[in-house]
């Protein structure tokens, strides 16, 4: 990104940089950040650069290892068990595991972790640009 915005500059051309997949304008960037494309005319040009915890290619950077199935106890001779309801890498703020299409937390955008039914989610940006946990199946 360094070098692509030094060339736009030193040819006193008007840059863009926008977020890959969103049309919207990134509001940072780092200069070692890769141009994943790069498009324009004469006078301007447009550097896209990937989304936040993505590539190029929208592929997850880091995608947390999930975590063993808690192991379920006995207690008190009842048959009741305890240890939650499957393994799930990342909580609400309030400690429960995330649901598809539910709100996620800002730390946890362009993460992945499975929900309280078992399925495999991840933290992306709806149409609306809303952070939501999606399991990647429409409706």
């Amino acid at each position: 990104m360094a070098s692509a915005v030094l060339a736009a500059k030193g040819a006193h051309v008007d840059y863009t940089v926008l977020l890959q997949g969103t049309g919207q304008r990134a509001s940072s960037w780092g200069t070692g950040e890769k141009v994943c494309e790069q498009s324009g005319g004469p006078g301007a040009v447009t550097f896209t650069v990937p989304r936040d915890g993505r590539d190029c290619a929208g592929r997850l950077l880091h995608t947390p290892e999930p975590a063993p199935e808690p192991s379920k106890t006995r207690t008190g001779g009842t048959g009741a068990t305890s240890g939650g309801t499957g393994a799930c890498e990342l909580t609400s703020p309030a400690g429960k595991c995330y649901a598809d299409g539910q709100f996620c937390a800002g730390k946890h955008r362009g993460l992945s972790t499975h929900g309280r039914g078992g399925d495999y989610l991840t933290c992306e940006a709806d149409s609306d640009g809303r952070w939501r946990w999606s399991d990647g199946v429409p409706g």
